[in-house]
């Protein structure tokens, strides 16, 4: 039964009849329209509170013992408290709160108790109240409104490697329906193929790589925990900016036989994808495997090894000598007693606390990350009073075996002295936002004199042990990297480009020949990118401006070929400029030589295009093995089906992140 009954009765002549007013209505049928418009109009506050109840909105304000009535005031309380459940904005939330409130109060005294004013008090402030209500339509997202709402949240899972399950779970569904109750989550399939930013991102990339001028490339392969294989492919540039940027072209699934062939190809297809002519790559970095090799020589790149793989093979030849090996694995054994038992850990930190020593953890070993090996080392050297004692003392001395004799230590300390210098090499050279290629061969030149001093400061304290042991571990480092970077041509370019190097950290007989190679470089990569139509300030300046005639030669008319006898060949201009680059000093390591070139482009203008493809070049493929860092939280064990083309888009995005345009409100 309706609850307009409780204020309407019906008469004998079947019209209904307002119990407060005594009005009557005609009323042959079943509708109560009339009704609630009158109580709408002449009842508001009965109306207010039939309305709450009609809705099911029980549990509110009428059902606190607070009795309806005419009173103006309990009228103006009930509107206010209605006013207070109503959506409002943020500006205007805090006003209605507070004027609720005071109006709840005055509603539980008694009536003939409130004066006049606070009547008057609570009666403006409802009214100011009720015009700031606002409709319910401006709460009902729209469909433009959701697309962007779900732009949004592509954005979020794009950009910051969330699964797709994230919309199924329960408690992002009720975060999310607390922030809007209107919004609906899209479904996982109008998500991946309509939401997910993907082609627009490509289309950007695409634009930025159109405007750059020369290309570094770093790839590499990687097996993800689900065993499927992908390879990856990185692009290194100077921008407008004249700043070295980076961009993921692509990690994608490489199903076929890893041969040098096969990712051959697949290389092949990622770049020309992006339109990219030869006459624009400088160079490829790839690590030292027999595939990457033959991969990058069908590609007819110029090829750069890792410097990160030379150095990791390097240090783990020295481990795997004779007179090392055994030490390294004592320190891997004692390792592992801490790696698997808490006791162990928490015994040791008794000791530690006994001998005064710092409370340090055993850090973790990784077999692929050699300084890992280099942390565990400076460890045990700075315990080893009480590493010694703890091996004596742990499980009735069952691991005493592993106690470091003198002998032990003084190897420990010599492999610490000449691999430390080398994580800080490459840490330094694994970044890709500055220039690095340019500082391989004067770091292998810097590494052989700090090497070599070390040597001679060995043999002559104890020249049985220190000497022969640095000497081997001395060999065997430089031996790896001159069979890596020894004639390469390109690196020469680099470090000579530099102005923080030139011409320094370069071995070479004659100068003069150094200069012709370098000139030669230089003017077979001006011509190529002058034929390659390469729009650049430097050309404007260097292509031959065609002068007006005057004088004389208005008269005779001077052929054109006479005129141009008087402009200076290219290779003259380049002498020049090469004679006066490297007569000036060179700039402090702390500078910037993108910033240096920038500056001194219309000074050497034939040398500053060479300089933009040389200092792209990447001393490692650190960038490659960052995609499948992404990717290994891309490709978790939990997202095991996520299916290779749904993986390469996330990857791509991820690794893209800057590129990705984010969603505007």
């Amino acid at each position: 039964m309706s609850e307009i009954w409780q204020v309407f009765k019906k008469d004998d002549g079947g019209k209904v009849i307002c119990v407060s007013c005594n009005k009557k209505y005609a009323n042959p049928g079943s509708s109560t329209t009339n009704m609630w418009n009158h109580l709408r109009f002449k009842h508001k506050p009965k109306f207010l509170e039939l309305d709450w109840l009609r809705r099911g909105l029980s549990g509110g304000v009428f059902d606190q013992g607070a009795s309806i009535d005419n009173d103006e005031s309990e009228s103006e309380s009930i509107e206010s408290n209605l006013i207070q459940l109503q959506p409002s904005t943020s500006n205007e939330e805090l006003e209605i709160s507070q004027s609720c409130s005071n109006i709840s109060q005055s509603s539980n005294t008694d009536t003939s108790s409130v004066t006049n004013s606070s009547f008057a008090t609570v009666h403006e402030t409802s009214s100011a109240s009720t015009t700031r209500q606002l409709k319910m339509t401006q709460f009902t997202l729209n469909k433009s409104a959701k697309i962007k709402i779900d732009s949004a949240l592509a954005y979020f899972i794009a950009t910051n490697m969330m699964p797709y399950s994230l919309m199924e779970k329960e408690g992002f569904k009720v975060f999310v329906n607390a922030l809007n109750p209107s919004y609906k989550l899209p479904g996982r399939k109008t998500l991946t193929e309509s939401r997910i930013p993907s082609s627009e991102s490509r289309t950007i990339i695409e634009n930025i790589i159109r405007s750059a001028n020369f290309f570094t490339f770093t790839t590499d392969c990687w097996t993800s925990s689900s065993n499927q294989p992908f390879i990856g492919l990185t692009c290194h540039f100077i921008n407008v900016n004249f700043k070295l940027i980076s961009a993921c072209l692509g990690c994608i699934e490489l199903s076929e036989d890893h041969t040098g062939e096969n990712i051959a190809d697949v290389l092949q297809m990622l770049i020309l994808d992006y339109e990219i002519p030869d006459w624009k790559i400088c160079s490829m970095v790839t690590d030292y495997g027999s595939n990457m090799l033959k991969a990058v020589r069908n590609l007819n790149i110029p090829h750069v090894a890792c410097f990160g793989h030379a150095l990791n093979t390097a240090v783990s030849r020295i481990f795997n000598m004779d007179e090392i090996k055994d030490v390294v694995h004592k320190v891997k054994s004692i390792h592992n007693i801490f790696a698997h038992s808490w006791k162990a850990v928490r015994e040791m930190g008794k000791i530690q606390e006994k001998f005064s020593l710092p409370n340090k953890k055993f850090p973790s070993y990784s077999k692929t990350r050699w300084w890992s090996m280099l942390e565990l080392i400076n460890i045990i050297i700075e315990q080893e009073l009480g590493l010694t004692s703890f091996l004596r003392t742990y499980k009735n001395g069952t691991f005493k075996n592993l106690s470091f004799q003198d002998s032990d230590i003084i190897v420990l300390k010599n492999l610490s002295s000449i691999i430390q210098p080398i994580r800080e090499i490459t840490d330094n050279l694994a970044g890709d936002s500055y220039v690095t290629g340019s500082a391989i061969l004067p770091v292998i030149s810097s590494l052989k004199s700090k090497l070599s001093q070390i040597t001679e400061l060995n043999e002559s304290e104890d020249t049985d042990i220190n000497g022969r042991q640095i000497k081997k571990m001395y060999k065997t480092i430089i031996d790896i990297l001159d069979q890596r970077y020894q004639g390469n041509t390109l690196l020469v370019m680099c470090t000579v480009l530099d102005p923080r190097f030139k011409i320094e950290y370069i071995t070479y007989d004659d100068v003069s020949v150094l200069k012709k190679t370098v000139g030669e470089f230089c003017e077979d990569t001006y011509n190529s990118t002058k034929n390659g139509s390469y729009d650049n300030d430097s050309n404007n300046q260097l292509a031959p401006q065609k002068k007006t005639k005057t004088g004389l030669s208005v008269i005779f008319g001077t052929p054109e070929n006479n005129m141009d006898n008087f402009q200076d060949p290219l290779s003259q201009k380049l002498r020049h400029e090469l004679d006066l680059y490297l007569n000036n000093p060179i700039i402090g390591f702390e500078q910037d030589p993108l910033d240096w070139w920038n500056l001194n482009k219309t000074t050497y203008p034939i040398m500053f295009v060479l300089a933009k493809k040389a200092m792209t070049v990447q001393a490692t493929n650190v960038a490659s093995e960052r995609i499948f860092s992404k990717g290994g939280c891309v490709l978790t064990d939990h997202r095991a089906s996520l299916t290779n083309e749904h993986a390469s888009q996330l990857i791509f995005l991820t690794m893209n992140k800057d590129y990705v345009l984010k969603p505007a409100f």
